[in-house]
């Protein structure tokens, strides 16, 4: 796919034209194709002996660090430069540099060995990997850490808060999956009853995922039995892509269109929730 400058990417954003699974991205959406700016750095860790690649971007007097946990396979191809050349789609994937413009340290972490993550974010080898991310983010700052999980994220997200204890500070859950459906797992087998921090969970209305019921929000708030402050937030965007895939990011359950008010709120609420 030819490059795009970063005028026709913002616009491409809007049209929903393209399926950006085949797309080589900038993870600060500088342009389609081009190597990302020299600011985030790349890391290679050890994970139960296999490698895991994850992109670091600080931010200008940061007070917090945001572990973004993409859905699907969790396989974003990262390579050494810091391109991403899958799941380019994923609402936290496209929204990278937004989450640094919020004034938080950023951590996206690709699946270990490139090899897919369906059924096994509920695992201890998951948290395990959550918590080697945080490692690499607070040897760059000491900053309190938040887990941000998405779509089939969320499962990751609720097991690295319900089982890092001090490491993680707290979790937003945005598209939870709580019905069995291709991966074969829920947040609710990750143990979201051990989670003792604030979660905030976020559903957009016109979501029409059937592993991602928004109905299913005040069900998952009623599991967060130890968290100290849990919210429910219903969005609403009904802009689809063409030929998108319901559970997929360019369509409301990646809450296309809205992109920017999203990331607004759920540092917001961060921030209120003592996350600086």
């Amino acid at each position: 796919m030819a490059s795009f400058q970063a005028k026709q990417f913002s616009r491409l954003l809007k049209i929903c034209a393209l399926p950006f699974s085949f797309a080589v991205i900038s993870p600060l959406g500088i342009a389609l194709g081009q190597t990302a700016p020299p600011s985030p750095t790349v890391s290679d860790v050890q994970v139960a002996g296999r490698t895991a690649r994850m992109l670091f971007l600080g931010a200008k007097e940061a007070r917090a660090i945001v572990v973004l946990l993409p859905g699907g396979d969790g396989i974003i191809g990262l390579d050494t430069g810091g391109g991403i050349h899958r799941l380019g789609s994923n609402f936290l994937v496209r929204t990278f540099g937004q989450w640094a413009a919020q004034g938080f340290a950023v951590i996206l972490p690709d699946a270990p060995n490139g090899t897919s993550l369906a059924g096994e974010r509920h695992l201890p080898a998951c948290a395990d990997a959550i918590s080697k991310a945080i490692d690499v983010g607070r040897s760059r700052a000491a900053l309190p850490v938040w887990l941000i999980g998405t779509s089939a994220g969320t499962t990751a997200a609720v097991n690295g808060a319900a089982h890092l204890g001090s490491k993680v500070s707290g979790a937003v859950l945005t598209s939870s999956v709580t019905r069995t459906g291709r991966s074969g797992e829920t947040i609710f087998d990750a143990d979201p009853g051990s989670i003792a921090v604030p979660v905030l969970v976020v559903s957009n209305d016109h979501d029409t995922c059937a592993e991602t019921p928004p109905g299913d929000g005040p069900m998952v708030l009623s599991t967060l039995t130890r968290s100290p402050r849990r919210e429910l937030v219903m969005v609403t965007s009904s802009q689809t892509a063409r030929r998108s895939d319901p559970c997929e990011g360019m369509s409301p359950h990646g809450y296309l269109g809205i992109e920017g008010m999203m990331v607004q709120r759920i540092s917001e609420w961060i921030r209120a929730a003592g996350g600086h």
